[in-house]
């Protein structure tokens, strides 16, 4: 997606994937409500974010980018650390994941929105050149 529609373009598309899987991650978590022992999990995006922040390396003599990874490197999903267990043992808070799923869907749209505007002013570009 890079080229004429720049880096931006290709991030916020990342970063809407990354809210549809944790649609799913939290998702999972409220249909498991009632099921005794289930674990809580939430997806994580900081090794994604790293690897993209990552600074280059393009000399010897450079130094290099604490926690270096290979790119490539995806979303995780571990235990939510901050759940509380239930009297079954079961760690999902049904406000809590009513709460992620709320956030996560304002910031899927405020994605959508950016991407929204980066196509107008790129239409707006090519009716003026007409």
């Amino acid at each position: 997606m890079a080229g004429i529609f720049g880096k931006a373009l290709a991030d916020l598309a990342s970063v809407m994937n990354y809210r549809l899987f944790r649609q799913g991650v939290i998702s999972g978590n409220i249909a498991n409500i009632d099921t005794p022992g289930y674990k809580a999990k939430d997806a994580t995006f900081d090794e994604e974010l790293d690897t993209r922040l990552k600074l280059a390396v393009t000399r010897p003599g450079h130094l290099q980018s604490p926690g270096s990874s290979p790119p490539g490197v995806s979303y995780q999903i571990k235990e939510d650390p901050f759940s509380r267990i239930g009297n079954d043992s079961n760690t999902v808070d049904l406000d809590r994941e009513m709460m992620k799923l709320t956030q996560n869907q304002i910031l899927y749209e405020a994605s959508s929105q950016m991407i929204q505007t980066k196509i107008d002013g790129i239409k707006n570009t090519i009716r003026s050149i007409r």
